[in-house]
This record gives structure tokens, C-alpha cells and sequence, in this order.
């Protein structure tokens, strides 16, 4: 004996809608690029400040340590290399 149309049809709403809230619990931010003219630099990004995402931080705002070297923030065109610890290259 098959469901009743309506019963078949609410089952698949429910379970769309419930892939919609475990996916966007684990969906990665990206961060919007700047409007600006922008450098990425790396090793300067304060914990929970980052950009970036990378093979174990796989999304912005969630470094957990200050000065990751492998972590970079946006910066205004020419200003990584004034700043302490900034390089416009990534780790080897």
C-alpha cells in the first residue's frame, strides 16, 4: 500500500529542509574581496581575524592562534611590508 500524495509529499519538503540547515551549518565562509586595491599579507592575521582558509582552517575568522604564517588578511596595496612579521608571500 503506497502513502497518500500528500503524506509522500511533506516527507520530501521535511527532509529538503533539513539538508538545508546541516549544510549551511557547515558551509565555509569566504570572505568578500575588497573593493580597494588590495595585497593579500600573510603571518599577521590576529586569532579569529583571518581571511584566509587553508588545509587545517577552512574558514575566515576562525585562525586560533595570532600570527599564523600560513594565514593572510586583506591589506591595502602596499601596506604588508610595513607592518611587523607581513609578507605578501605564503610559507613553502
Amino acid at each position: 500500500m503506497k502513502p497518500p500524495i500528500d503524506q509522500t509529499r511533506s516527507a520530501v519538503i521535511t527532509a529538503a529542509v533539513l539538508s538545508l540547515f546541516s549544510a549551511s551549518a557547515s558551509a565555509q565562509v569566504h570572505p568578500e574581496k575588497p573593493t580597494y586595491k588590495y595585497e593579500k599579507c600573510y603571518g599577521v592575521a590576529r586569532a579569529g581575524m583571518n581571511d584566509c582558509f587553508f588545509g587545517s582552517n577552512s574558514c575566515a575568522g576562525t585562525l586560533a592562534k595570532d600570527n599564523d604564517p600560513r594565514s593572510w588578511i586583506y591589506v591595502p596595496q602596499g601596506t604588508c611590508k610595513k607592518i611587523t612579521g607581513g609578507t605578501l608571500e605564503p610559507p613553502k
